[in-house]
């Protein structure tokens, strides 16, 4: 029987040191005001004062009205005296020396508004909402604005909210477990993501979240969609798995994304026993994720001891499905991390044989390896690796996209690294199945009855991947039947958080 698996310059508008040190000055009525000190260097001296006057001789208007655009201007002019008059004219400013070319007028000895003025570089201004635009109310100014994600426990209003707390985790959204029919939203909400936008809002609302979802088979197509017995959003999954954040998870599956006790559930394979019926069949047929498949020269990858499929049908996705999402990625968010754990019921009988069902992450960013630099340590480097005081340059996202794999590069199936649920089978290496069958009571993906022998899974596992801040990725969790229809597997999802820190792809515990 065939089995599938599996991211200052202050514009200043350089008013001449002439038109700025224009101000109100004296106790009179015709006030005198000090002589201001231009700026060093073309930076510009304090403009303290403010006149509703203007400069009537000749030279002066020249000098007000001259462009500021020249390729060595006079540097801005220092603070007009102060004054208890709003008539008198203050005295003339100092230039500092000349500057480069600036673009802007300095016809009236003021700027634009310095609320317009990016000064960190975030891509945020205070008039479109960045509440620390320059150090003081944070240390990172650059981190802080409208697209940033809340770091909970940092101190800092991080995405300048004042209604997302620093201190409170946020509420769940995930509808309640078991609901039907279940969505693509559903689904990416019970994995813990829950703010929501839209692909271009004015920029005050250009916030992180999920853009839109779907539910597709395989190949991404969607004129036939997964069967919703395929997905749901659960409570637990059997007696003893539990979410790891919040009250509910969400599963895909070849088979029913159930337990054994909930309405829906077919067992994931045939009995040996009359009557012991399974194998969910939900009529689908299409090609495994092509850029994936092409990526590995049009073969199905396995691993280096396993046989290679050549099958007429080792190319083809049975019973599948494909949760995708496209998402706005906080400004402040270096990688992201998901919490998985995948079942079988492939175990022991279809280990390493030429169709196995298959689950993988499929990623679209724009993240690329930095280059190297000096290091002391391997926690300064992005790879983790510091050699010979260098840094290790980091690989990039893999070619075939899928960035849920073990450390040797095998995606997850029933032959992944992490397989370790499960009951030894007769002549299975020592130390195998570490995790017992304690995972499996209540599933149904341990056998017939009371059986735990006949099927297993991974321990929660945890995987990452690096993006780039506030740009858009795409992300699809993908899993099948290979081979035919028969024998079903399925993933739980959770748990889905941002990280501050660069995360390199793969899977680990």
């Amino acid at each position: 029987m065939a089995r599938s698996l599996l991211n200052h310059s202050v514009l200043i508008a350089l008013g001449l040191g002439l038109a700025s040190a224009i101000g109100c000055s004296g106790g009179g009525t015709t006030g005198s005001g000090s002589t201001g000190t231009g700026g060093a260097d073309g930076t510009s001296g304090a403009t303290t004062a403010t006149s509703t006057s203007t400069a009537t001789s000749s030279a002066t208007t020249s000098a007000a009205s001259s462009s500021a655009s020249s390729s060595a201007s006079s540097g801005a002019g220092g603070s007009g005296g102060a004054g208890t008059t709003t008539s008198g004219t203050g005295g003339m400013g100092t230039g500092g020396a000349p500057t480069s070319s600036a673009s802007s007028s300095a016809s009236s000895g003021s700027g634009g508004n310095p609320n317009d003025v990016d000064n960190d570089g975030d891509g945020w201004t205070v008039n479109e909402g960045d509440c620390c635009d320059t150090p003081g109310n944070c240390d990172t100014p650059a981190l802080v604005n409208p697209g940033a994600f809340e770091y909970l426990g940092n101190g800092v209003d991080d995405d300048c909210d004042p209604t997302t707390l620093d201190n409170v985790v946020p509420t769940d959204c995930a509808p309640p477990a078991l609901t039907v029919p279940t969505s693509s939203d559903d689904l990416i909400k019970a994995m813990d993501l829950c703010q929501f936008t839209t692909l271009a809002p004015p920029k005050p609302m250009k916030k992180w979240g999920v853009i839109h979802t779907d539910l597709l088979l395989a190949d991404g197509t969607s004129v036939v969609v997964p069967k919703d017995l395929q997905v749901g959003v659960l409570a637990n999954y059997g007696t003893n798995v539990t979410p790891r954040k919040g009250p509910t998870m969400a599963a895909i599956s070849s088979g029913t994304a159930r337990d054994a006790s909930d309405p829906g559930y077919v067992h994931p394979q045939n009995g040996t026993l009359m009557g012991q019926a399974g194998n969910y069949n939900a009529n689908t047929q299409v090609g495994v994720p092509a850029p994936w498949l092409a990526a590995h020269n049009g073969v199905v990858p396995s691993p280096g001891n396993c046989p290679v499929c050549t099958g007429a049908t080792c190319a083809q996705a049975f019973d599948s499905v494909n949760l995708k999402a496209q998402i706005r990625v906080p400004t402040n968010a270096k990688s992201f991390s998901y919490s998985f754990k995948f079942y079988t019921a492939e175990y022991p009988e279809f280990v390493c044989q030429q169709y196995n069902d298959f689950f993988i992450t499929l990623l679209k960013s724009a993240w690329t390896p930095a280059p190297t630099k000096a290091c002391m340590m391997g926690s300064e480097c992005e790879s983790g690796k510091c050699t010979g005081g260098n840094c290790v340059v980091a690989s990039p996202l893999p070619a075939d996209s899928n960035v849920a794999f073990d450390a040797a590069k095998n995606a997850v199936s029933v032959n992944n690294g992490f397989f370790e649920v499960c009951f030894p089978a007769v002549g299975a290496p020592p130390g195998a199945c570490p995790s017992g069958t304690f995972d499996l009571v209540g599933t149904g993906m341990g056998g017939w009855g009371n059986n735990l022998k006949d099927g297993g899974g991974t321990e929660w596992l945890i995987n990452d991947a690096p993006v780039v801040p506030g740009e858009t990725m795409e992300i699809q969790f993908v899993t099948w039947d290979a081979g035919d229809h028969n024998v079903d597997s399925l993933v739980l999802l959770d748990k889905f958080r941002w990280n501050v820190t660069p995360s390199l792809p793969g899977v680990h515990k």
